[in-house]
């Protein structure tokens, strides 16, 4: 049984146009000591999804449909305050801006006692011990705990989030944008430790991220969202090396390779759809360079088209060809937004 299983959620939220179809049906399944990285540009509703597994969203959101099995338990249905007893305990979150999260006011130390002491029942002495050791954990010297936020670098709070993350044990970690505006060797650090501490602690993870290269460095599976919908999903290696989905491929142009450092970068035109008013075919319909009339009218179900591998695409043969088209520029020129 996988520890987190996710079937068809839907996330809405209620804005003054109308409703906004954010988190579209989406499906997934995490077992215990596996990550699963979800991928996509900014919008497509990545950070709205792991909202919703946690029941943290928006007094405007809501959940029309879907079922979310932590452990077993279907946790949509959970009353709030078993959701309270769950998140921290055994759900943990790594919040976007995660730099900016810790209180400014308080010593970094009074404010991982106060998780410990409330949240854990540890009395003051267990609580300053487990924070040492979360700080050993995560390469922090223990003499910061006594140091402001304002006084650690930026890679340092990010440990510091992580190591709060971890306070009370947790089975399943989610963590958001985590390396976000820190420089490229700090970020090298804090994928590396996340990776160790998963395997070390066993623990689940997901991970939400715009970069392909960091769920390439830090995740064993991939599910590649667009516009509300996993579009692909697999293996991390899979769906890196032989993208199945336009979008994928697209997203491959986008990032730098480090083997072909004169490669070209290729950009993908256009805009997602307004999920006001979705589309009634592909929601990657317009921005297609491979777009058939059948995408324009009908939406393509997620198919596996390989051994774990699956993709929402109507190109189902000869998918080399394509992808090797995806490579050039002109490709993408085509494409009349």
């Amino acid at each position: 049984m996988a520890l987190l299983e996710v079937k068809k959620l839907k996330v809405y939220y209620q804005t003054g146009r109308g409703v906004n179809q954010a988190v579209d049906g989406i499906s997934f399944e995490l077992d215990q000591g596996s990550s699963i990285g979800l991928v996509g540009e900014s919008g497509c509703g990545k950070s709205t999804t792991v909202k919703g597994i946690v029941r943290v969203m928006p007094t405007n959101a809501f959940i029309p449909e879907g079922e979310v099995y932590f452990n077993g338990s279907d946790i949509l249905k959970s009353a709030e305050k078993e959701m309270r007893q769950l998140r921290w305990r055994d759900i943990s979150i790594v919040p976007q801006a995660a730099m900016d999260s810790l209180n400014p006011v308080y010593t970094v130390r009074n404010q991982f006692l106060e998780v410990m002491q409330l949240k854990g029942d540890l009395n003051k002495k267990q609580a300053l011990v487990r924070a040492k050791e979360l700080f050993a954990l995560v390469g922090l010297n223990s003499d910061l705990l006594n140091y402001y936020p304002h006084q650690f670098s930026g890679g340092m709070k990010q440990r510091a989030v992580i190591a709060l993350a971890l306070a009370l044990n947790p089975r399943l970690i989610i963590t958001d944008e985590p390396v976000t505006a820190l420089d490229v060797i700090v970020q090298h650090q804090i994928l590396n430790e996340l990776k160790e501490l998963r395997q070390q602690l066993g623990l689940a993870m997901v991970m939400i991220t715009h970069d392909i290269s960091v769920v390439a460095q830090t995740c064993d599976q991939i599910a590649v969202m667009y516009a509300g919908k996993i579009v692909e999903k697999g293996k991390g290696k899979q769906v890196l090396k032989n993208p199945l989905h336009p979008y994928t491929m697209g997203l491959k142009n986008c990032f730098p390779n480090l083997n072909q450092p004169n490669k070209e970068l290729i950009a993908i035109a256009g805009s997602p759809p307004d999920l006001i008013d979705p589309p009634p075919g592909c929601r990657f319909y317009e921005r297609c360079p491979f777009a058939m009339t059948q995408c324009q009218l009908e939406e393509p179900g997620l198919e596996e088209l390989e051994s774990g591998h699956l993709s929402a695409c109507f190109l189902r043969e000869d998918i080399d060809q394509y992808r090797n088209k995806a490579k050039e520029v002109e490709t993408w020129l085509q494409v009349i937004i």
